[in-house]
Parts: structure tokens; sequence; C-alpha cells
């Protein structure tokens, strides 16, 4: 059950539009789904990737306060809205609200290879993500992505997946159904490209 505090920010992300409609109840449902599939380590650092209204990371944050989390969202409203629900839930301590261009902080100094692992829920289709999300990564961390009900495996083609430097691909059933790729070999330094690449040729 989400508290009535956690329960009345994400109401207020529905307001806004930064989350969908639907049962408040679920949603916090599932980003728990996503902390189980995921399995931090204790004290780990992870990043929600595209943390729009603050699914999973708001959760993620209640759930376990041990760990760091950077919350990052390319939307200023969005991110706006997150900084201030961290100082509503009295979460300010591990948690940190980053704007920005995913493509662009995956190269920053103090980001890149800084993470254990990487959620996502909504940030794009599997290449966007997949591309985006293993610069963020420290070798043997692990991304964690939300997957449809009813996929096939060829959302996650392995030899494409394996020369970003990702692993096999695991798929945790459910419902909900999460798909986790542990990262093998770091990128090489021009990955992820520009934005406007990433989106607009993606790689598989």
């Amino acid at each position: 059950m989400s508290s009535p505090q956690l329960t009345a920010v994400l109401q207020r992300a529905q307001t806004l539009g930064h989350i969908g409609p639907g049962s408040v109840q679920e949603y916090v449902e599932h980003a728990q789904c996503h902390l189980r599939a995921a399995q931090p380590g204790p004290a780990t650092h992870w990043c929600d990737l595209g943390s729009g209204g603050g699914l999973p990371g708001l959760v993620v944050a209640i759930e376990r306060p041990d760990l760091r989390l950077t919350l990052i969202d390319r939307s200023a409203s969005r991110t706006e809205f997150l900084a201030q629900a961290l100082e509503h839930l009295d979460l300010k301590v591990n948690v940190e609200v980053v704007n920005g261009d995913a493509a662009v902080l995956a190269h920053e100094a103090r980001f890149r290879g800084a993470f254990h692992g990487v959620f996502s829920r909504s940030f794009g289709p599997p290449a966007t993500t997949a591309e985006c999300a293993i610069g963020f990564l420290m070798v043997d961390g692990y991304l964690v992505v939300s997957e449809p009900p009813a996929t096939t495996l060829d959302r996650w083609p392995s030899e494409e997946l394996k020369a970003l430097g990702y692993g096999e691909v695991e798929f945790i059933e459910g419902p909900p159904r999460f798909a986790r790729l542990g990262l093998v070999t770091p990128p090489g330094p021009k990955t992820p490209r520009a934005w406007k690449h990433v989106s607009k040729r993606p790689l598989f």
C-alpha cells in the first residue's frame, strides 16, 4: 500500500500530465515490482532514466532509503515537480534530481559509468533505452526495463546488444514483466550518440 503522502504526490503528477490515468495504487505496485526485479545491492547508486512523475523513482526512494538515487528527465516542468515531491516526501538526503538530455548527461564525468543500475519505466523503445542507459552503467551494472505484457525476443536482439556491451537479456516474468540487461564491456567514447541520431536512427 502507498502512503497518503505518496498517493497525493502521484495524484498531483496525474493532474499535471506527468503520469497517465488509472489507479495510483497500481502504479505504486508496478514500481515495487520494478524494484524487486532490479534487486539493488545495499547502499548502491541507481538512476531512474526518464523519471517523469517519479515512477519508479519515488517509490524506490521510499522503499529503499539506503540507495543513492538520481532521477533524470529532460523536461524542466517534470524535474521541478520531482524536486517539490522530494521536499514533500522528505526524501532529499540520498536523492538527486537532474534536468537534461540523457544522451548528453551520459558523457559527463560525474555520471559516466557511475551507476550500479538504471531503472527505466517508459523512457523509449528498447534500442533508445539501451543506448542511452549504457553510458551511465558501471561494469556489472544492470539496466532494468519495464516490458509490455506480451512481447517477443526480437525486441532485444542479442547480437546488437552484445555489440553495445551488454550480456544476455534476462526476462523477469510477471505480470508485470521486466527485461534485465547486465553491462559486460564499457561502451566506446562516442556512445551514446546525440539524441537526434539515437531517436531517428536506432541501432536495432
